[in-house]
């Protein structure tokens, strides 16, 4: 049972670093502004730091969560069978 409880606490751990990367990226994305936005706002996309977030967050997220969770689940399910592998030697 605790290399259940171990495995599934792994694999959390996996997930939630797949969730925070894309909420990281998004804020320092958010951060580049356009240097359009001095001479002709809005023109070029949002200006506003919180509106480009708001702008690009859900795209990010959404790509960037299922691209990095997607990542880390296949390098987390080839630890664990390596570890199980090993094991059974």
């Amino acid at each position: 049972m605790a290399v259940l409880s171990r495995l599934i606490r792994s694999l959390a751990i996996v997930l939630g670093v797949a969730v925070a990367i894309p909420m990281l990226a998004t804020l320092a994305f958010a951060a580049i502004g356009h240097p359009e936005c001095a001479t002709i706002p809005e023109d070029v996309g949002p200006c506003g730091y919180w509106a480009r977030v708001a702008e690009y967050g859900p795209f990010i997220m959404l790509w960037g969560t299922v691209v990095t969770a997607g990542f880390g689940a296949t390098v987390w399910l080839v630890v664990v069978a390596v570890l199980g592998l090993d094991r059974g030697r």
